[in-house]
């Protein structure tokens, strides 16, 4: 599954917030705003998409990311946080 990367900011007082995540479709980035909008207790003042990705201080995100749809293995998770 492709998702692309958005930036969403966020005007909170005498400063902004950047925040970035990727979502697959219109229905996950919208949920995605909300959840940040509900986290950061401020209305999201723009939100940009990036499919060919940016530069940020020397480090490039992508524009798009491939993530694979697979159950976590409980067990598995929890051998390697030690319990």
């Amino acid at each position: 599954m492709q998702k692309t990367l958005y930036l969403a900011t966020f005007d909170v007082g005498y400063t902004h917030i950047l925040r970035v995540f990727y979502a697959a479709n219109e229905e996950e980035k919208e949920q995605k705003k909300k959840d940040l909008e509900r986290e950061i207790n401020a209305v999201c003042k723009s939100l940009e998409h990036y499919p060919n990705g940016f530069r940020l201080v020397m480090s490039t995100l992508p524009g798009t990311v491939e993530v694979e749809e697979a159950q976590k293995d409980t067990k598995s998770e929890s051998n390697r946080s030690g319990l």
